[in-house]
């Protein structure tokens, strides 16, 4: 199993808002700077976070990041988001405006919520709240009105543009990476994955983990994974104890991204490379489901982790 030291969706993140693929309507919203509140919507990987990361970084914003699929508790506003909106930095310039960035708030409570309102009243003066989420229909009607809602998933005619840029944006990283890939294999690679990027990231740097840095078509249409050495643990090595060294020491630090990618890419695997366990892919959705509903309420997510593969393992082992 191979450490990955920094994700390419990370390396590779937009600094400012010229690096970012969006349609032109969403750009055009941010021409002014951000002067209110504004909720990003859309599908995963289609650029929302990276958004709200370049809009504070391109107008030098002091700002709070909040991981709202973790931080639920309304303790978060009430500790770090008051605590960072009331408080007054010798290096804060006149007139600008804090901000608070809460990625993934559709998973947050309903106290959450109500308390959210309250707090962005309060600070309507000197913060402004940027806020993200995948399931638009999660919020309720008080949070949305207070919020200027931009669709970052893209039209007809929006895609055609955007997997050009899309197809550019691979190729560079490529080169960047010492890899290549032929050009067929470049087309057909982004069109598998679009509109996901962070999807089409994470699997190219799959390519360069498992030491393949000459890309064709052949390789495109096999399964393919920056994870990939985790499922393949799940199936080859059943000694707990050695699962739990390979495991904490390569990934203590990716919690959140194994939950993730257990409940997506790991059935595309199954499907693909694993089709006598075809049948098994019911029970492995309810087991990650459920302890990626756990990951928020238990002291040390690693164990959250763990547990999850130690039972989908089990789920495996009595085919």
């Amino acid at each position: 199993m191979q450490s990955i030291n920094q994700l390419f969706t990370e390396k590779y993140r937009p600094s400012n808002l010229e690096e970012l693929i969006l349609p032109e309507r969403v750009m055009n919203k941010f021409k002014d700077g951000l002067v209110q509140n504004m909720l990003f919507a859309g599908s995963p990987g289609t650029g929302k976070t990276s958004t709200a990361k370049a809009l504070v970084n391109q107008f030098e914003l002091p700002y709070l990041y909040i991981n709202a699929s973790t931080d639920t508790s309304v303790d978060v506003i009430r500790t770090k988001i008051i605590d960072f909106c009331s408080t007054v930095s010798i290096i804060d310039k006149a007139g600008m405006f804090k901000v608070v960035i809460l990625d993934e708030v559709d998973g947050v409570s309903d106290q959450f919520f109500k308390a959210l309102r309250a707090t962005m009243e309060q600070f309507a003066s000197n913060s402004r709240f940027i806020a993200t989420c995948n399931y638009i229909n999660k919020l309720p009607d008080p949070i949305l009105s207070r919020f200027e809602v931009i669709n970052f998933d893209f039209d007809k005619e929006e895609e055609t543009e955007l997997t050009k840029k899309y197809i550019k944006r691979v190729y560079e990283i490529c080169k960047k990476e010492g890899m290549t890939i032929e050009k067929p294999a470049l087309v057909e690679f982004v069109r598998r994955n679009f509109p996901d990027l962070r999807r089409t990231l994470n699997k190219l740097q799959g390519y360069k983990t498992q030491g393949n840095t000459n890309i064709t078509t052949e390789d495109v249409k096999k399964f393919n994974s920056i994870y990939k050495d985790v499922f393949e643990l799940v199936f080859n090595e059943t000694d707990p104890a050695k699962n739990y060294q390979l495991l904490v020491s390569d990934y203590a630090n990716k919690v959140d991204d194994i939950l993730q990618t257990l409940g997506e890419e790991f059935i595309e695997y199954i499907q693909q490379e694993k089709t006598t366990y075809i049948k098994h892919i019911p029970q492995i959705i309810i087991t990650v489901a459920k302890h990626q509903a756990q990951r928020v309420h238990v002291i040390d997510p690693v164990i959250t982790m763990l547990s999850c593969i130690y039972e989908i393992q089990l789920i495996i082992l009595a085919k």
